[in-house]
Order: structure tokens, then C-alpha cells, then sequence
């Protein structure tokens, strides 16, 4: 499991995010229904996704 390393990794980067989030979360709110029907495509396009990374 490759996950824990890069969630360490993106610890400190989430903690600077936080506020960030916070002002972008009523955008957030109305993006809402386009990401659940992104949901599904990217879930196709995951694979590809972790092959282009090196």
C-alpha cells in the first residue's frame, strides 16, 4: 500500500489548505452535484491516471 506515504506526505500541505477550503467550500457546495457526476469518470479514469504518474 503505497497510500499511508503520501498521506503524510500531504498532511502539512492539507493543514496550509484548511483555510483555503474554507473560503472555497460555498463554491464547493454548488460544484457539489457536478462531482457526483464526475464521480463515475473519474473512477474510469483513475487507472490511466496512476499509469501517467511516475
Amino acid at each position: 500500500m503505497k497510500v499511508r506515504p503520501t498521506l503524510l506526505m500531504l498532511g502539512p500541505m492539507l493543514v496550509k489548505l484548511g483555510p483555503i477550503l474554507a473560503k472555497l467550500r460555498p463554491m464547493l457546495v454548488k460544484l457539489g452535484p457536478m462531482l457526483v457526476k464526475l464521480g463515475p469518470i473519474l473512477v474510469k479514469l483513475r487507472p490511466t491516471l496512476v499509469k501517467v504518474r511516475p
